[in-house]
């Protein structure tokens, strides 16, 4: 006895082979990754090298976990900049 009946394979259109090219495995998942799901490419990879971009070009700044913490609230990489650049720029 099986533990259901399976459900069947959906037909793909004529141009599309199921076949593997040079015997490979047919694929078993397909992983999709948004920057900074499956490693922390923000804190270890970004703030770095944003950290490295700013001394190179002569920039005094320096980000630290905390503050790029604090940063990543904003979505988006030019309104994450943005963000930061007109908090400084206000007093306080």
């Amino acid at each position: 006895a099986t533990g259901g009946a399976r459900t069947p394979r959906r037909s793909l259109p004529s141009h599309i082979s199921r076949a593997s090219p040079l015997g490979a495995k047919p694929l078993e998942a397909i992983l999709f990754d948004c920057d900074g799901v499956l490693a922390d490419t923000e804190r270890d990879g970004h703030r770095r090298a944003f950290n490295v971009a700013f001394e190179d070009n002569g920039i005094d700044e320096a980000w630290g976990e905390e503050r790029y913490g604090k940063l990543l609230e904003v979505g988006g990489g030019k309104e994450r900049m943005t963000a930061h650049w007109v908090s400084r720029a206000r007093p306080g």
